[in-house]
């Protein structure tokens, strides 16, 4: 009775009797590439949609602060140029 060989795309080569089976190196790769994938998007996913901080509107109130303020910082070094090229 002759032996069948099977072969499948994820693993290398053909199945032999007794033979372990070892996984296609393009399939290694892919399969860690998108395991990878998978963890980087879950982190982002929890970047957006958790927050350490359960008031939410504690931040945005620390960022419009924030963001006041080096406007006002700006306009200021605007306005200080300004009057410096007038009176020159």
């Amino acid at each position: 009775m002759e032996e069948q060989i099977q072969e499948y795309p994820m693993f290398h080569g053909p199945l032999q009797p007794g033979q372990p089976m070892q996984a296609d190196p393009a399939f290694q790769t892919w399969s860690l590439q998108r395991a990878r994938d998978n963890r980087r998007h879950a982190a982002e996913l929890a970047q957006i949609t958790q927050h350490h901080d359960l008031n939410p509107g504690g931040d945005a109130v620390h960022q419009l602060q924030a963001w006041a303020l080096r406007q006002a910082r700006e306009k200021h070094l605007h306005d200080s140029a300004i009057a410096q090229m007038r009176h020159v």
